[in-house]
């Protein structure tokens, strides 16, 4: 008789509630902002829609940045679940151009040019696309070793998410076409090889 195979480990990929930078389009990467109203109720929907769906997770883990912390907080009370932050899931630092406009970015100083051409550009005191990518992925993958056949929910930013998974899935660690909305809700899973088993859920967010 074969043994039983171990069920898959499954990572829910949460991207944190709204922010003010988020309705202004203003790159906050490093820069610790609170939610607004509205990303307080979306983090109560998640919690909800995750003791329903996901009652099973067995971890739950957070970047240090506070609208993640704050996102993950109910639903740690909602799953019975300390919250563990994690410095490697922080989100891009821009350095010296944090806090400018996304039009700014792409238009003044050519952020994604920059990326798409040389992994290894950062802006001054900032990080590069590789360095992001980099502590992501090695977040991921601890995270995924440290939990065999369970469920781990991890809250983090949409931005270092989708160079993550352009690296996991096999595009590239500048590829900005996967990014999650905030509140919503992905399954990765990293073995045999990574894939997505659902990707930016929302549904619990309707009516918000």
């Amino acid at each position: 008789m074969l043994p039983a195979r171990m069920p898959p480990t499954i990572l829910v990929l949460v991207r944190h509630g709204e922010t003010s930078a988020n309705l202004d389009g203003v790159w906050h990467g490093s820069t610790d902002t609170a939610l607004t109203q509205r990303g307080r109720l979306q983090a109560e929907r998640l919690a909800s829609h995750l003791a329903e769906h996901h009652a099973a997770a067995k971890a739950l883990y957070a970047s240090p940045l506070t609208r993640a912390r704050h996102t993950a907080a109910p639903i740690g009370r909602a799953l019975g679940l300390e919250v563990r932050t994690d410095a490697e899931l922080a989100e891009f630092d821009l350095g010296s151009w944090e806090g400018k406009t996304y039009r700014e970015l792409a238009r003044t100083h050519r952020l994604w040019e920059h990326m798409q051409r040389d992994p290894d550009f950062a802006p001054h005191g900032g990080e590069s696309p590789r360095q992001v990518t980099d502590r992501i992925c090695r977040a991921l993958a601890r995270i995924h070793a440290a939990h065999p056949g369970e469920r781990a929910i991890i809250v983090t930013h949409g931005g270092a998410l989708s160079m993550a998974m352009g690296r996991l899935l096999g595009q590239d660690d500048a590829d900005w076409h996967r990014v999650m909305d905030n509140g919503a809700v992905s399954e990765l899973v990293l073995e045999p090889e990574p894939s997505l088993k659902s990707f930016n859920f929302a549904e619990h967010l309707e009516g918000l």
